[in-house]
């Protein structure tokens, strides 16, 4: 994707409080569609399963780390499906790379990135991007970006944005079959209520754009159970909580009766009582389950979680970079895995 010159970035987000974001967005080239590469040739033979993985890399500014936990991990190096939440493109950050494509490159995958959100704040961005990807090992026939109901306008943070969340879907040819693939990233400074709704603006999309075809669905769905906005609101959540107690987010969230009310299974597709967010407190860390896989005429053979934690990690090679780190971790979620049988 184009950069645009950061005095530019300015002059387009100071028309947000009068205009809002959606019109601004409209203005962007970047926001019309996502950006899609097909890299790599699809690979040998017709599988019975596909693994999928969701990952929130933080940005990716552990880039050289991430890589080696991608293609190392015994769980994850054979994924032929990644859902990435939080990729840079042009952040000082993250060395101002992008993220996407580097992963892609390096692992052998193909993918599809949406731009959410062009970031105001430091002038040596040279993009000043974050979105979200899909990677496939398989080809992406086609791909479309949806920007789900406004949540919250992240202009008026103190991280002071142009964009909104969005969902990335991509149509993939797994040797001949077809399957529909859906990146989804939903507000987390909002309600349960408002999250249902950009999530049914998701299903009714994937509806339209896939028809009866095999489903799957991955991501960071933010089931807080709650407004993370509100401080009130987090701090009587972080006292009922002891640390390492994941509350279960199903019955605190109309989310999943929506996706259940479209067809889509997520208890069998994700471990109960998984710890996939570690948010550090004042008193320890507050542990939340908040990155999913669901699936629609598909059959889970299988399911795992991969801890992010560099102590975690042994099972690296004696000379990979994760052995020389001096980080605490990889990001801030773990990733979690399935194996995906379509019917």
């Amino acid at each position: 994707m184009n950069a645009i010159p950061y005095t530019e970035r300015i002059q387009l987000g100071a028309d947000v409080p009068k205009d809002g974001q959606t019109a601004v967005m409209r203005r962007i080239a970047a926001f019309a569609a996502p950006e899609l590469q097909n890299l790599f040739p699809a690979p040998a033979g017709t599988p019975e399963t596909i693994r999928a993985a969701v990952f929130n890399v933080e940005h990716g500014y552990r880039a050289r780390e991430i890589v080696s936990f991608l293609s190392e991990c015994p769980a994850l190096r054979s994924a032929d499906l990644l859902f990435g939440n939080e990729l840079d493109d042009g952040t000082l950050r993250s060395g101002n790379t992008d993220v996407s494509r580097m992963l892609a490159e390096r692992l052998g995958f193909n993918y599809a990135y949406a731009l959410e959100f062009i970031e105001l704040v430091d002038p040596r961005d040279e993009k000043g991007y974050e979105g979200n990807a899909i990677l496939s090992r398989w080809p992406i026939v086609r791909a479309e970006a949806l920007y789900v109901p406004e949540g919250y306008n992240w202009y008026f943070d103190e991280q002071k944005r142009i964009g909104g969340r969005v969902a990335v879907f991509c149509e993939l040819d797994v040797a001949g079959r077809r399957l529909g693939a859906v990146c989804v990233h939903l507000e987390n400074r909002t309600s349960p209520a408002a999250r249902a709704a950009q999530m049914r603006a998701i299903l009714e999309h994937a509806d339209a754009m896939f028809g009866d075809l095999p489903v799957l669905i991955g991501g960071d769905l933010n089931p807080n159970g709650f407004d993370y906005g509100e401080a009130a609101a987090l701090a009587a959540y972080e006292r009922q909580q002891a640390d390492g107690i994941v509350v279960d987010p199903v019955p605190l969230e109309p989310l999943f009766a929506c996706a259940r009310d479209y067809g889509y299974d997520f208890r069998s597709f994700n471990g109960a009582g998984v710890s996939t967010r570690r948010r550090p407190t004042g008193d320890g860390v507050l542990h939340l389950q908040l990155d999913w896989i669901l699936g629609r005429g598909a059959v889970c053979t299988g399911h795992g979680l991969t801890s992010t934690l560099l102590s975690d990690c042994g099972w690296a090679s004696p000379d990979s970079p994760l052995r020389r780190s001096d980080l605490c971790e990889l990001s801030d979620h773990n990733a979690v895995w399935a194996d995906i049988r379509t019917e």
